[in-house]
């Protein structure tokens, strides 16, 4: 059948118009792959001149191209003592005097000069590497069966050196109790000036300290130690004060450990996991809300559940309330032991 003038004439219309749009898609392609390829010729890479036919990796070769660019930053602690490293210090430093007893604290780049460093880790883990000058005192070398020997710590301590008047700093392994264990330890024997370096070693190696495996040459002391009583608990000093009103006993272990045994029902848990995070103390705002919601400020607090208990104890004394200790587990064989095991 044929299609007439008219029909002939429309189908000529609509084949021009279709090679019209075909011709105008060829052109545009060429324009495109033009564009893709524009400034390529050299072998340079453009950063102006999307490659259509991998969006991908032109992508990823302009933001190489950009980076490679930029000027890179000097090291902050060489070439930028005045920047964001030295503001962070700042932040730091800022944070620490918020604690009531700031000097018995210390962050692991803003040491002082004049203190003696004990590193309170095995001989072993002092000889691979450690904060240039520190002294080792093992900490488990001022024990006897696990709790403190007065007379075996003051022969450490002479061993390293120390006399009374020595401004200390302790520091530690994060994945032990040594270091707090040191602290309390030395001031129940009298010993005035002490800090504990938070975080430990790990913090040293996090703020850039380099370790040195060289021991100082030291010359051995006579130490001798004064004791503060009021520091430890002992089965005749508990009996007196669980009879006092401003008591407060608080357990440091496990909540699941607090639930088998306790000392009186009038125990309170606080575990180690409120207190310190990522082996560092807490700001002081949170012991704040922590301790002032549980402690009679003018009282004093007992402390139980060594090993965990030293840390909490340095922690109470850092926020400036009156802490003593019971060390060891002997409180259970006592009639103030509460037991839910049968």
């Amino acid at each position: 059948m044929g299609l007439g003038v008219s029909g002939q004439k429309q189908q000529r219309e609509i084949a021009g118009t279709a090679f019209f749009i075909s011709l105008l898609a060829a052109t545009s392609l060429i324009i495109l792959f033009g564009t893709a390829l524009a400034g390529t010729e050299t072998g340079e890479f453009c950063p102006d001149c999307p490659d259509w036919t991998n969006l991908d990796g032109w992508y990823a070769q302009k933001e190489s191209y950009e980076n490679s660019m930029l000027s890179p930053s000097p090291p902050v602690e060489q070439n930028m003592p005045n920047s964001q490293a030295q503001a962070e210090s700042n932040t730091i430093e800022d944070k620490s005097a918020d604690y009531p007893v700031a000097s018995i604290l210390t962050r692991a780049n803003l040491i002082e000069s004049d203190r003696v460093i004990l590193d309170v880790r095995s001989i072993q883990e002092y000889q691979e590497g450690h904060i240039p000058g520190a002294r080792n005192l093992y900490w488990k070398d001022l024990q006897k069966d696990g709790v403190l020997d007065p007379i075996l710590a003051q022969e450490a301590l002479g061993r390293a050196g120390i006399i009374a008047s020595d401004r200390l700093l302790i520091y530690g392994d994060s994945s032990d109790h040594g270091a707090p264990f040191v602290f309390w330890a030395l001031s129940y024997l009298g010993h005035e000036d002490i800090s504990l370096l938070d975080g430990g070693i790990d913090a040293a190696l996090n703020a850039g300290l380099d370790l040195s495996a060289n021991a100082p040459s030291i010359a051995p002391t006579n130490y001798t130690s004064h004791v503060v009583p009021g520091l430890l608990v002992t089965l005749e000093s508990l009996d007196d004060m669980l009879g006092l009103s401003d008591v407060s006993i608080l357990d440091a272990r496990d909540f699941s450990e607090y639930g088998k045994n306790r000392i009186t029902n009038e125990a309170m848990p606080l575990s180690l996991d409120r207190i310190y995070k990522d082996s560092g103390i807490k700001d002081a705002s949170i012991l704040e809300d922590l301790f002032g919601s549980r402690l009679d400020e003018s009282g004093t607090a007992v402390v139980y559940g060594t090993p965990e208990a030293y840390s909490l104890f340095f922690s109470l004394r850092l926020m400036g309330y009156n802490a003593t200790l019971l060390e060891g587990d002997w409180w259970k064989e006592t009639r103030w032991a509460v037991s839910n095991v049968k």
